[in-house]
């Protein structure tokens, strides 16, 4: 620690060396070194400002990213606002020397927040079920750790079988070097857009599927399979399943894994791979990064399980989904295997039980099951039609009914929540238990008279059919036949389709909501529907039928209905589609984040408290280095040396006090020593575009006094200003050939403009910023609305809030930016006064029209 700081010292003095001599035997080398820092500053803090509004935007408006594009943008913004503070420390060597404390603290705080957490890729890469440790969610993840505490604990039946941990996952990306390639496509990802997400899962797939296992994890795996005690002593055949952190907990990642199901022997290496590749699939990428889950926080392990030949499978909900405060459970059921129930091909059985000491059955019904899932011989599964015989029967006696029952009860008492647990039946009559989960139950509410809907005249299109997730959306049908159909899903749009499929889940944040032929509320996209709060309403029989595309309809599940139309009374009411994306995981990750980013607390530069010790973000750091490198660069020609390397007066027609400072080619050589210097001695394109527009005989500045600095001290910009107790109050500009930052006073009001007009088309920018006025609120915002409607039509990307006006014109010939700056300068001098005398809105846009047209002077309108 010794060592650091005498470093530190040692290369602080010779700066200050350097800095000192140059001072003394070379003022014009500092203020070209100070120009070459002030230009890298201003780089910085413009790549700082589009990066911290990246974030701001992905905060704000909520958009889905994987966190790996939030740690990317951090990087560049840390980048960036190292580099400001580095270069100010070139500028003024001196002085602000624990502002790189203050951005390493802050650096620490937000790399923690987005820091992945420590993995293993060591032994043991796999556990044998039964042997499972009660803190092993991290190795086993939490599906294969509840089995092996469902058999340990509670003494339930399960299938034979062991766990492929998350250390082999991790051995297996470390030992194909696949993490950094891994975390490069992600941040790539736009989960918004179907082909990039469709084009990265494909990649990251294939990525894993072309990965050799080491031969460790081989033998391991082979070795745990003999070492099982299976039920067969020969042909076993095994289920690989998920068992992801974070799976089947707060975030249940419902039908976005795969099965691998009636897998043999000699097949085991090759499933464990396509399960691990899932991971990647289209949904499971979305529906993560939904939840604010990072790739290394949901490591994947896979469970071997013994395949059951089951006659029925089903899945228990330990509390009545349309009726929690009831003392209810329901059991689902179809013939075979459970995957048709799950992705809403097959409408079940539902049989609903009251959770007492002796349970009763208190309804029955029956769901048209016209085909099941089988194990086949010489593949995994086959799907065949069910006998008519048994299509109108239920699939479970009413013994199976009452022991799954008890054994519900038992698990959800065992756990203190509501559970959602997966069963089947095997054709020797027993009953097993794959997984139980906390069951997804919605936010119970009071009906209010807001919610009460009894006169809608609206004609009912689709009456009857299952909840799955409750609330009410509205917007255009959008039928869905094939997969590919996808990509052209408008946002907003109401999706019918023939069943739910859980890949639904890539187009979920485009859904105002879902409605299905067939399905059922125990299904995996119903359980995911109720974590979005979207609503969807399932095994209707006649979505596809009634609801034609294109139709605006109104969709209110819990009503069990939908109206024709846009029915305004049910969308506007306190029942309609619930946010769950502000407290999500992802959210909160971000919003911490934004805390040591993005709030400004030092915005008065006359203020003691304008000191690097008050920084409380990065962007305080930002703001207060533009400002002392602005500072800076102005207050030069004060110092020994004289005026002549600093701010000269410049002498113009306009009659406003004005002071530039040349940092490279922006003042002819001849008048170098002047003190003052008149606009024909100005060489630097940007400063000559937007004096001629200013210049231009039309604007009259006759009627114009200047200054009145009583406003000043309430104008509060980002932009570097000069402070208000400075001994200059004029306006200033910083200029060289091709560059201009232009601090621009007009007495009440205040712009600030910043521009590169050059060669290379790429680099050059127009950025513009307007505030302030003598006027009334009012005539100030309408004249935000003239100057915004101006620099739109020019061209600009416009963002107006009160009588604060940013515009951005990026890109650009050196021709054409010199034209916008020249409009820009006939734009500032017709609206000097405006905010006094515009007083009607209707006026603006034919004012508009007007200067578009020519017309620079406007206070001949009276009130």
């Amino acid at each position: 620690m010794v060592v650091s700081i005498n470093k530190v010292f040692f290369v602080l003095l010779k700066n200050l060396f350097k800095y000192w001599t140059y001072q003394v035997f070379s003022p014009g080398t500092v203020l070209r070194e100070k120009y070459e820092a002030f230009k890298s500053l201003l780089a910085h803090d413009k790549c700082a400002h589009e990066v911290m509004a990246e974030l701001e935007e992905i905060y704000y408006n909520r958009i889905r990213v994987d966190f790996q594009v939030i740690a990317k943008k951090y990087d560049r913004l840390a980048e960036s606002v190292s580099g400001i503070i580095e270069d100010l420390s070139r500028m003024c060597p001196s002085r602000y020397l624990n502002l790189k404390d203050y951005f390493k603290k802050f650096d620490f705080y937000i790399r923690f927040m987005l820091a992945p957490p420590e993995y293993n890729f060591s032994p043991p890469f796999t556990v044998q079920l039964d042997e499972i440790p009660p803190d092993g969610r991290s190795l086993v993840g939490g599906k294969a750790l509840q089995l092996s505490v469902i058999k340990r604990d509670l003494e339930l039946p399960i299938p034979s079988g062991f766990v492929i941990t998350t250390n082999a996952f991790f051995y297996l990306i470390e030992h194909n070097d696949l993490r950094k390639i891994i975390d490069e496509k992600l941040a790539g990802l736009d989960i918004n857009s179907t082909p990039s997400l469709d084009h990265t899962s494909d990649d990251l797939m294939a990525l894993i599927m072309n990965s050799r296992i080491p031969p460790d994890i081989e033998n391991e795996v082979l070795n745990a399979f003999k070492a099982c005690q299976w039920t067969k002593n020969r042909d076993v055949r095994i289920a690989m399943r998920s068992s992801a952190v974070c799976e089947d907990e707060q975030s249940s990642f419902a039908g976005q894994y795969l099965t691998a199901l009636n897998v043999k022997k000699e097949n085991i290496l090759d499933a464990y791979k396509q399960v691990i590749a899932s991971k990647y699939s289209p949904s499971a990428l979305y529906y993560r990064i939904n939840y604010g889950l990072s790739d290394i926080e949901t490591p994947m392990a896979v469970l071997a399980l013994e395949m059951v030949d089951a006659t029925a499978s089903g899945i228990i909900y330990t509390q009545d989904i349309d009726d929690s405060t009831s003392n209810y459970l329901n059991i689902h059921s179809v013939w075979g295997l459970g995957e048709l129930l799950v992705s809403g091909e097959v409408s079940p059985d539902i049989i609903t039980v009251t959770k007492e000491e002796k349970p009763t059955i208190v309804m029955e019904k029956t769901g048209v099951k016209h085909k099941q899932m089988t194990l086949a011989q010489n593949r995994s599964t086959e799907v065949i039609p069910v006998y008519d015989n048994k299509k109108q029967i239920c699939s479970i006696d009413r013994d199976s009914v009452l022991t799954l029952t008890k054994w519900g009860t038992k698990l959800e008492s065992f756990y203190g929540v509501p559970q959602d647990i997966e069963w089947c039946k095997d054709i020797a009559g027993r009953l097993f238990i794959l997984q139980s989960r906390p069951l997804k139950i919605e936010e119970v509410y009071t009906p209010t008279e807001e919610c009460k809907f009894d006169d809608i005249k609206n004609a009912v299109l689709v009456s009857g059919g299952e909840t799955a997730s409750s609330g009410i959306g509205a917007g255009r049908v959008f039928k869905i036949d094939r997969k590919t159909d996808l990509e052209n899903l408008p946002k907003g749009a109401v999706l019918v389709a023939g069943n739910a499929s859980p890949y639904y889940v890539t187009v979920m944040d485009r859904l105002n909501a879902v409605v299905t032929d067939t399905g059922s509320t125990a299904g995996h996209f119903s359980s995911v529907a109720r974590e979005f709060g979207v609503p969807t309403l399932v095994n209707t029989d006649v979505a596809t039928t009634n609801l034609l595309p294109g139709r605006e309809v109104t969709v209110h599940a819990d009503g069990k209905v939908v109206y024709d139309g846009i029915v305004s009374s049910l969308i506007e009411s306190p029942c309609a589609q619930k946010d769950l994306l502000s407290n999500s995981p992802f959210m909160r990750k971000l919003r911490y984040v934004i805390r040591f980013v993005s709030p400004l607390k030092l915005v008065d530069p006359a203020s003691k408290s304008f000191k690097p010790e008050e920084c409380r973000s990065l962007h305080d750091i930002i703001r207060f280095s533009h400002e002392k490198a602005v500072q800076e660069m102005f207050s030069m020609g004060d110092r020994k040396g004289g005026r002549k390397k600093g701010a000269k007066k410049l002498i113009s027609k306009i009659p406003m006090l004005f002071y530039v400072l040349d940092v490279g080619g922006g003042i002819e050589q001849k008048v170098s020593n002047e003190q003052e210097v008149r606009m024909e001695a100005i060489i630097s394109a940007p400063m000559r575009a937007v004096f001629s527009g200013l210049n231009h005989p039309d604007i009259q500045w006759s009627e114009f006094t200047h200054f009145d600095w009583e406003e000043y001290d309430k104008i509060v910009m980002s932009g570097g200003i000069i402070s208000a107790d400075s001994a200059r109050f004029g306006s200033y500009a910083i200029l060289a050939n091709d560059y201009l930052n232009l601090n621009l006073r007009f007495g009440y009001h205040f712009v600030i403009l910043d521009t590169i007009c050059g060669d290379k088309t790429d680099e050059n920018y127009i950025l513009f910023r307007f505030s302030g006025g003598g006027g009334d609120p009012h005539g100030k915002s309408l004249r935000a609305g003239f100057i915004g409607g101006v620099l739109e039509r020019l061209g600009f990307m416009v963002d107006i809030k009160g009588d604060l006006i940013d515009g951005q014109l990026k890109e650009g010939d050196r021709k054409t930016i010199a034209e916008k700056l020249d409009m820009v300068g006939r734009l500032l001098g017709a609206t000097r006064l405006m905010d006094m005398y515009l007083k009607d809105a209707s006026l603006v846009e034919g004012f508009v029209d007007d200067f578009m047209n020519g017309r620079y002077h406007f206070s001949s309108i009276e009130d």
